[in-house]
């Protein structure tokens, strides 16, 4: 009997690795500009990301100037693998961070960050850019319920078959 229940759950590993179709990547950062860690003369008036798939309309675009304060963002727009936004009077001197989020092809949504440093313009007092969240962090409470909701559906699937073998044995 103990063949039978490592047969089950062959077919059954088997089963789900057959039926998970293959996985659609979402779009990624490939490149932008400025790029990101640079180091310029003066802000840019336009920012550009490009992706390795193409973009779905809307996409958000977000400045922090080196005092922490927000750069208006006007015109972001979304055209095949590119994303391009304007940026009203960035001119102060030190780290901008600017924040993206945008859908994939695949439909996924898809944020990140980039940063670049300005060597001209009005002086200020720094302000740390935010941090990014790890995927993992933020979605830790999702991951638990899967692996606990796959364990509970294994233990499901294989009591019937232990209770089975039990009978036989007497």
């Amino acid at each position: 009997m103990h063949n039978v229940l490592l047969r089950v759950a062959l077919l059954s590993f088997s089963l789900l690795l057959m039926g998970s179709g293959p996985a659609s990547a979402h779009a990624s950062l490939v490149g932008s500009d400025p790029a990101d860690g640079a180091t310029i003369a003066a802000a840019p008036s336009a920012l550009t990301f490009s992706f390795n798939e193409n973009i779905a309309s809307p996409a958000y675009v977000a400045v922090t100037a080196p005092d922490g304060s927000k750069i208006e963002v006007s015109e972001v727009t979304a055209v095949d693998k590119e994303v391009t936004a304007t940026l009203a009077d960035p001119d102060q001197r030190g780290r901008y961070t600017a924040t993206f989020r945008v859908v994939s092809a695949d439909g996924h949504p898809v944020e990140g960050l980039i940063d670049y440093t300005a060597t001209s313009g009005r002086a200020v007092t720094q302000v740390d850019p935010p941090t990014q969240e790890a995927f993992i962090h933020r979605h830790s409470a999702h991951l638990f319920w899967g692996i606990l909701a796959a364990a509970v559906a294994i233990v499901l699937l294989l009591a019937p078959l232990r209770r089975r073998d039990d009978s036989s044995n007497a």
